[in-house]
């Protein structure tokens, strides 16, 4: 609450002011007894502490009720006063400043001549109602300066909420005047650039500008643009927002937010964990393969460098590249996935690196972002690269190598900071002596190498596998299924698994669907899996097969070193040139 020593200037005023008028000497105090204003004799007395002699002011200020001394001296509130008995006053009325039902202060007629006690007692009712009436506007006045105070504490309040905000804040008049910007705001701005009255026109390009300004003429218009901002450390692309500020008596002004890509990029990261969540942890299996691969990912997870993945589909290569980019310093920045073979090649450009407005017939207003800037601070994954055309791979080299893009129809380059993670299940190597790949793109994507092999050469894994996709359809199902019979996991070791992990998973929703106690039965598997023994014997004949698995044999006995090729050829009866085609060929190493 304010005190009243923050009006004692306003309550000197009126203590003049009475003093004047009625002839009659004044004094003002606070409720600590502090004299806050006084006429005559007492003026020079101001900001002196009246405890010693102000008595009766300290019963008024107790009681909140006036109080008329008229033998000062001698009346009992006087004793313990020393100029008691000696007292130069003749009459006092004192009466109370109220606020809120409580007495902040007091203000007191003083009487020094006969002339002035008698001219009082006489007219005693309406000096005590003129005295009541004093105290009364020195309330409101104090009353007045709260509000005032309130008024600049939520001022300041606002201003320090404004300024926590992480997204710029301008807001501007129906010209494009600038009223009011945040700390947020004035960092994104060169020295001098943003100040009040600035102009939009010196921030933003003038169709930003007119689609600003379009907004203050309809209270539900709201426009979301892409912009490009000349901050003061380099190039930054914003995403802008522009909303009309309704009040009582109409649109008078216009709200601009400019919030940075990147951070809406770790804003919807954290919203997605869902799907980008992994961890080496949930990487499954006992196999030595699939240990090894944990360890090297822990290792790989603390570089810049780009990786590549290869394996067959199904086999988790976009689970282990989530899993690396969360083990990063990356982590709190955006993993943006994009299958190569899954999106047209005449989209895939724009996918990838975005496009200006007008760039090309259909081009959607404002332009689109595309995946590399979304990414920024973050991971780019590129799934299935191998199926890139040669002109993408051109440009997703020129980008690893200068890291910055343009976008269609752009002539400015734009920074980005992004780690790529590709993965294949091409044999890239062949398709590079086919020129269906770029050799330059080969060498500089496969800076980390990691192999996942097959599930059909690691079934030790498939029982742990079975565990965990069992755990999650008994959830997801309402099931309680804990047991595989030992049948049913058999034909799952016997089969060769061509979909790797996923028809592994999608074999075990099917029997849990099928299951009606806690037991997995033969009865419970699809009809492909059923068959899987005639198909077996079909298999036993087939010379492709025969050779890829004698040939692996070979190889995992010898081991994969230069002198462990020399013998598994000698063993084989071919030639070391030969075992490399056909290592190749199978894709075994």
């Amino acid at each position: 609450m304010v005190e009243l020593m923050a009006v004692k200037d306003y309550a000197q005023q009126i203590a003049e002011a009475i003093a004047t008028v009625v002839k009659i000497d004044i004094e003002i105090a606070d409720h600590k007894l502090m004299r806050i204003a006084g006429t005559g004799r007492y003026q020079k007395l101001v900001g002196q502490s009246m405890d010693r002699q102000g008595y009766i002011y300290q019963e008024v200020l107790r009681t909140g009720h006036q109080f008329v001394i008229e033998t000062p001296g001698i009346h009992p509130l006087c004793a313990p006063c020393k100029a008691r008995g000696n007292c130069s006053e003749k009459y006092e009325v004192v009466s109370p400043i109220n606020v809120d039902d409580k007495a902040v202060g007091a203000i007191g007629l003083i009487c020094f001549t006969e002339a002035q006690a008698k001219l009082i007692q006489e007219n005693q009712q309406s000096y005590l109602i003129f005295l009541t009436k004093m105290a009364e506007t020195i309330a409101l006045k104090l009353k007045e300066q709260e509000f005032l105070a309130g008024l600049v504490s939520a001022n300041h309040y606002l201003n320090s909420i404004i300024d926590c905000l992480e997204e710029g804040l301008i807001t501007v008049d129906l010209e494009g005047n600038v009223l009011h910007y945040n700390q947020s705001a004035k960092r994104l701005f060169s020295a001098n650039l943003l100040t009040p009255r600035t102009h939009l026109k010196s921030l933003f390009s003038p169709q930003i500008v007119s689609d600003i300004l379009r907004v203050g003429t309809n209270v539900d218009e709201v426009i979301e643009r892409e912009v490009q901002l000349e901050t003061k450390k380099n190039k930054a692309q914003m995403i802008l927002r522009a909303l009309p500020i309704d009040s009582e008596g109409g649109v008078k002004s216009i709200g601009v937010t400019l919030r940075p890509f990147d951070e809406i990029g770790r804003i919807v990261h954290r919203l997605s964990l869902q799907d980008a969540g992994y961890t080496i942890e949930d990487i499954l299996g006992v196999s030595d393969t699939v240990q090894q691969i944990r360890e090297r990912a822990k290792v790989v997870a603390a570089s810049q460098s780009t990786v590549l993945i290869r394996g067959e589909s199904g086999t988790g290569k976009e689970m282990l590249a989530r899993s690396i980019h969360n083990l990063s310093s990356r982590q709190q920045g955006m993993f943006m996935a994009i299958n190569c073979t899954a999106i047209p090649e005449a989209l895939l450009e724009s996918e990838l690196f975005g496009y200006e407005e007008g760039a090309f017939t259909g081009a959607r207003k404002g332009g689109k972002i595309g995946k590399f800037e979304l990414a920024n601070k973050g991971t780019l994954f590129l799934d299935e690269i191998g199926d890139m055309p040669l002109f993408l791979q051109a440009k997703i080299l020129r980008v690893l190598q200068e890291r910055q893009i343009e976008r269609i129809g752009g002539i400015v380059p734009i920074p980005v900071d992004v780690r790529v993670i590709a993965a294949t299940h091409r044999n890239l190597e062949e398709m590079m002596a086919k020129g269906e790949f770029r050799e330059d793109l080969y060498y500089r994507i496969n800076v980390i190498p990691i192999d996942i092999k097959p599930l059909r050469e690691r079934k030790e894994d498939i029982q742990i596998l079975c565990e965990h996709f069992i755990n999650g359809f008994n959830q997801r199902l309402n099931k309680n299924v804990r047991f595989l019979s030992d049948r049913f996991r058999q034909r799952l070791v016997e089969y060769s698994w061509p979909g790797n992990v996923r028809e592994l998973q999608n074999i075990i929703e099917y029997a849990m669907n099928l299951a009606n106690d806690s037991t997995l039965t033969e009865e419970h598997l699809s009809p492909r899996l059923k068959n899987n023994q005639a198909l077996n014997l079909e298999d036993e004949f087939n010379l492709e097969k025969v050779e890829r698995e004698t040939i692996l044999r070979c190889y995992q006995m010898f081991g994969g070193g230069v002198q462990g090729k020399e013998k598994a050829a000698k063993a084989l009866g071919i030639g070391i040139a030969t075992l490399y085609r056909k290592l190749a060929r199978y894709n075994i190493e």
